[in-house]
């Protein structure tokens, strides 16, 4: 069992200095990736799948033509615009680091033009213009190309950039919806039902209010983008779903598999950072699980639930459940029980009878009309032990529960059955047992008060008390 997340949130990249050796999905160079699919380059150059060098060289000039010195880069931002040309600005302005596309290319056009520079304030001759133009037509086609190539260099630098691990990101994320990526439709449909109940609402309702177009879920979308909390976690799954699936050198763990499972958890939420790990909700990381199990043709992921953990990062395990697919909680194969806290790892007892006992009940009651237990495989309800005073009652506590869930009784029904609460004759909170220890202590008080010696041990005690035995025969007054 392993958490689901532990990287540096997403949006915490762009402060955080890394080296740019990145890899896609399945371990591979980045480097490979791209130069596998060049329209991801034509994409963030063009906004288009095709290669619009020459269509982009055309209108450049004739911009150039008009405006001469005085062009600006929104000059060219409009000139590209008209003709369809839409560069990824979101991705330069991090690339060029501040600059945008247009900027860059307006500098390539006036740097070039230095013959200009020095003819200032003069009438130009015909003859230099011309010389400038036509040199400017050579150079905007292998400048352009630059671009590309310095992108596909830089993805394998291993120069400190900010936060260059957003570049493959947003790479994957567009190659993940271009080709219908099955964990990108899904988890970003999850996240979107997950956020929505969450915020009491529909996914109708949730989605005007946050201003996101259902017909335009991309990341392309500014307003889509800039929701990490959507989209991340569905390249999050996609980076560890290759690591399963590899493609070319790497070997395939799978084979390691056979007879066991790999169990994702929720992570511990962080100060201040409680919402913005990368794949930290189980019902986005479930779909990752079944879709793994189901390529692979046998179970190689699990679910492993810690409500404690979920709390922290201020997800409800209620709305997680009911989220779940109809039979999804037979990839629920681990639970981590606990007090539910929020203020993990607390691994606070559970005590018998309490609201507590009762909530994760009903937690479970939920989870397994959804499948949870319901078959012959083993599932694991574990308790969390955080010191030797903490669990005797979360035994007794976690056994109770399960007695009573594999006779599917239903909260509501459970004040018809004592026995939960611990209230059975055979049980520690029984009335009956209750009612011999308070007998046993009820003139405890009036110890030292009399002259008459107490007789606290009885005659049959009186020989375990010759023998050493008196805890073992205090223990056995009471079973």
């Amino acid at each position: 069992m392993i958490h689901s997340s532990e990287s540096e949130p997403f949006r915490l990249l762009e402060r955080v200095l890394q080296s740019s050796d990145l890899v896609d999905p399945w371990g591979r160079p980045f480097r490979d990736f791209l130069q596998q699919n060049q329209w991801l380059l034509n994409w963030v150059l063009y906004g288009r799948k095709e290669d619009k060098k020459e269509e982009m060289v055309e209108i450049l000039m004739k911009i150039w033509k008009e405006k001469r010195l005085d062009i600006t880069s929104e000059d060219v931002e409009k000139g590209l615009r008209e003709k369809g040309i839409r560069p990824q600005k979101f991705f330069w302005l991090e690339f060029l680091r501040g600059r945008t596309l247009e900027e860059y290319l307006v500098d390539v056009m006036v740097g070039r033009a230095q013959d200009i520079e020095i003819a200032r304030g003069k009438e130009i001759p015909e003859e230099v213009k011309t010389a400038i133009d036509s040199h400017l037509q050579k150079i905007l086609p292998i400048r352009i190309q630059d671009l590309k190539d310095i992108i596909v260099s830089a993805v394998q630098s291993r120069e400190l950039h900010y936060g260059p691990e957003r570049w493959a990101y947003y790479f994957v994320a567009r190659w993940m919806e271009e080709n219908k990526d099955p964990l990108w439709e899904k988890i970003v449909n999850a996240s979107i039902k997950f956020f929505a109940a969450r915020d009491g609402k529909n996914v109708e309702e949730w989605m005007k209010s946050k201003n996101l177009d259902p017909n335009k879920l991309s990341i392309e979308d500014d307003n889509f983008r800039e929701k990490y909390e959507i989209w991340v976690p569905a390249v999050s799954a996609k980076y560890i779903y290759g690591h399963f699936f590899p493609i070319g050198r790497y070997e395939d763990p799978k084979k390691y598999l056979d007879g066991m499972f790999l169990a994702l958890e929720s992570p511990m939420g962080g100060r201040g950072i409680e919402e913005w790990l990368r794949l930290a909700n189980p019902y986005q990381y479930y779909f990752l699980i079944e879709e793994a199990n189901k390529q692979a043709g046998k179970e190689i992921f699990a679910v492993a639930l810690d409500f404690e953990h979920m709390l922290s990062l201020r997800i409800d395990p209620e709305k997680v459940i009911d989220l779940l697919p109809e039979n999804g909680g037979k990839q629920v194969r681990i639970i981590h029980a606990g007090w539910p806290s929020t203020l993990a790892p607390a691994h606070i007892p559970i005590e018998i009878g309490s609201d507590q006992q009762l909530y994760l009940y009903k937690m479970y009651y939920k989870l397994r009309q959804k499948g949870f237990g319901k078959d012959d495989r083993d599932y694991y309800i574990i308790f969390e032990r955080g010191g030797p005073e903490t669990f005797h009652q979360s035994i007794v506590a976690l056994r109770l529960i399960i007695e009573t869930l594999e006779k599917d009784i239903p909260p509501e029904k459970l004040i018809e059955h004592p026995e939960f609460f611990g209230l059975d004759i055979s049980q520690i909170l029984s009335p009956e047992r209750q009612r011999v220890v308070i007998r046993e202590h009820a003139f405890d008080p009036l110890k030292g008060l009399i002259m008459v010696p107490e007789e606290e041990h009885g005659f049959l005690g009186r020989a375990a008390v010759e023998k050493g035995k008196v805890e073992e025969w205090r223990k056995g007054r009471y079973r």
